[in-house]
């Protein structure tokens, strides 16, 4: 009895000691794009398309050659706006012999590559005993491509990339990677600059808290700069000059990651002066297939302000024309304009101007472009 129990535990241990494995490593990995673009993928030659993943496949106890290696790679798509769900978008099935470690990128897998072959790591050029490409159906095809033609990229939906690879008598052994991915797209929106608002704003604090909102991808920048008006000729201008932020400036914007606003007394920028105005703007990076795309909100002015102070941005604006004492005679004490806040409505040659283009026109009657002839009140 104790004979027969030996004999059937090295049979069992014997068995677990010589299971093989196929490892495969990622080089590079799938990555989790916010943006897929079609036009990075051609079926017809994969050579032109970029490095999206890359798969080094190869036997645990270098035993070559093994025959029936199946690699499987698909993609299928949850799209609610084309009624899509979870609907395979391609399965591509190679069915191949190892005689070597072998490297097998997204280039390799198109409509030619049976009669092209890969290289494995001894020089051997292998040609696949089979490849397959099932695609979507080709009604739900059209309405997919419709859609990527008028956008230039995949919709928003979630999207799943599952890789397998085997062969008989072997256990697919991924390192370091995850085989399944889930993937989420959302269309980048505009980004919205909710503080300090359009309008030249004033605010009390010098420490302000910059605030955003946006969907899509996350990755946001910023840059702040001061905004003089002798200087600048617009608050675009003025994004080109020094920045308060980053500080010292290096040129271009600073990372705050993926929150939507930045309290200004948490980062090390040049302190903002009470009486002076600024000018920021913030930017997000989108991963893609290809390159990565940058996406930009508009610009906003602001004044920082003594506490309690109640004069407008139009008068800020005036007053940095016409000087302190030009101003107080008009918006004073018993000024012909004393009263007067807000200017609701500015027109020229009876074109409405907006508070950017009334920015312009004063910095051009400072630059002595232009001459007041005469100021009349109604």
């Amino acid at each position: 009895m104790k004979k027969i129990l030996y004999l059937t535990l090295t049979l069992l241990m014997a068995t677990v000691s010589h299971a093989q494995n196929l490892v495969v490593t990622a080089q590079p990995d799938l990555a989790e794009w916010d943006i897929i673009y079609l036009t990075d993928f051609d079926f017809e030659n994969g050579q032109n398309n970029p490095l999206i993943f890359g798969y080094r496949i190869s036997v645990d106890d270098d035993s070559y050659p093994v025959e029936n290696v199946n690699l499987t790679l698909n993609m299928t798509a949850n799209v609610p706006s084309l009624d899509l769900n979870n609907e395979l978008l391609f399965n591509a099935q190679v069915n191949m012999t190892l005689l070597a470690p072998i490297y097998i990128t997204n280039r390799d897998l198109d409509r030619n590559v049976e009669s092209r072959g890969i290289n494995d790591e001894a020089g051997n050029q292998i040609t696949f005993d089979s490849f397959t490409l099932d695609m979507i159906d080709a009604d739900e095809m059209e309405g997919l491509i419709n859609t990527i033609m008028t956008l230039g990229t995949m919709p928003s939906g979630n999207y799943s990339f599952n890789l397998v690879v085997d062969a008989p008598g072997y256990t697919f052994t991924p390192e370091g990677f995850e085989p399944n991915k889930q993937i989420s797209i959302v269309a980048p929106a505009n980004i919205d600059l909710i503080f300090p608002s359009l309008g030249y704003e004033f605010v009390s604090d010098t420490y302000p808290v910059f605030e955003w909102n946006s969907t899509g991808c996350d990755n946001y920048f910023i840059r702040i700069c001061e905004y003089n008006p002798i200087q600048h000729s617009s608050p675009e201008d003025a994004m080109q000059s020094e920045a308060s932020y980053p500080y010292p400036d290096n040129g271009t914007f600073v990372s705050v990651g993926t929150n939507a606003q930045l309290d200004y007394s948490a980062v090390n920028g040049r302190p903002l002066e009470v009486g002076k105005a600024y000018a920021w703007q913030v930017k997000k990076v989108c991963s893609t297939t290809g390159n990565d795309q940058e996406f930009f909100s508009e610009i906003y002015g602001f004044t920082i302000s003594e506490a309690g102070q109640t004069i407008t941005p139009c008068q800020q604006q005036l007053r940095n024309v016409l000087g302190d004492s030009q101003y107080n005679v008009l918006f004073g004490a018993n000024g012909p304009l004393e009263g007067y806040g807000e200017c609701a409505e500015i027109s020229l040659d009876g074109e409405n101007l907006n508070s950017t283009d009334f920015g312009a026109l004063l910095v051009q009657l400072m630059s002595g472009a232009y001459e007041i002839e005469s100021i009349t009140t109604q």
